[in-house]
């Protein structure tokens, strides 16, 4: 069973972000409720996805061990590509290869058309968000947060943040966002930045006990992105 996404209403954490934060902006937040995504894409790329999406990457990953099962996970609207575009990233699940693994897709769509694609063997899709030009070099970057399933009674997310160099996604670095467990407190890592050249990355600590409430617990720390052993590199499909 994937583990679901980490729900609470956290409404002086929304109301008083912009005090706290400063000059930060909120890379990624699993103490926020979750939003109801759409199980179907929207009307506007649906026949994008369907037709020109899915099929070249039916054609490369279909096999006895990927299913032709893609599950659409969200889409978010920026400059990813090329500064000053208007451009929608596409973020969905291809085929689950066993508990926590699988091939996740993502894609860009400018004015109708399909101007990238890329598929990643690695964890289940979750959600997808955008970064407003973090490092201030003009295209904003894309959040992607992966999931699994519960294994020896543990589980968690974790989030990858990606930019678009030379029109391919390129790492800037991964966290650990959840640490879920069947006998301890749920942990969450909220995470934000202080754009710049060299932006400078912040993780604090939040714990509950299972009664929907979270609590701060020790500073607001100074953090470097990790970067996973073996690369998370995606695959272009052409």
């Amino acid at each position: 069973m994937k583990v679901k996404h980490l729900s609470i209403a956290v409404s002086i954490l929304v109301l008083f972000a912009a005090a706290v934060f400063g000059q930060r902006i909120v890379v990624h937040d699993p103490t926020l409720p979750a939003k109801d995504g759409d199980s179907e894409p929207p009307r506007s790329i649906a026949k994008l996805y369907e037709t020109k999406i899915l099929p070249p990457v039916a054609k490369k990953l279909v096999s006895d061990g990927c299913a032709n099962s893609p599950t659409y996970t969200g889409a978010v609207t920026g400059s990813f590509t090329r500064a000053g575009s208007k451009q929608t990233a596409v973020f969905y699940q291809f085929c689950e290869t066993g508990n926590g693994l699988g091939w996740v897709g993502l894609a860009i769509i400018e004015k109708g058309k399909l101007v990238a694609s890329f598929v990643q063997d690695s964890g289940w899709a979750f959600s997808i968000g955008r970064v407003p030009d973090v490092n201030r070099n003009g295209v904003d970057e894309v959040v992607l947060e992966f999931g699994g399933g519960m294994h020896q009674g543990e589980g968690g997310t974790g989030v990858s943040i990606y930019e678009f160099k030379d029109n391919k996604p390129v790492e800037l670095g991964w966290y650990q966002s959840a640490k879920i467990t069947d006998t301890e407190a749920t942990t969450a890592w909220v995470l934000t930045a202080k754009p710049g050249k060299t932006p400078v990355f912040y993780l604090q600590k939040y714990l509950s006990k299972g009664n929907d409430k979270w609590r701060r617990t020790g500073a607001n720390k100074v953090y470097r992105l990790k970067k996973l052993d073996g690369g998370n590199d995606f695959e272009e499909v052409k």
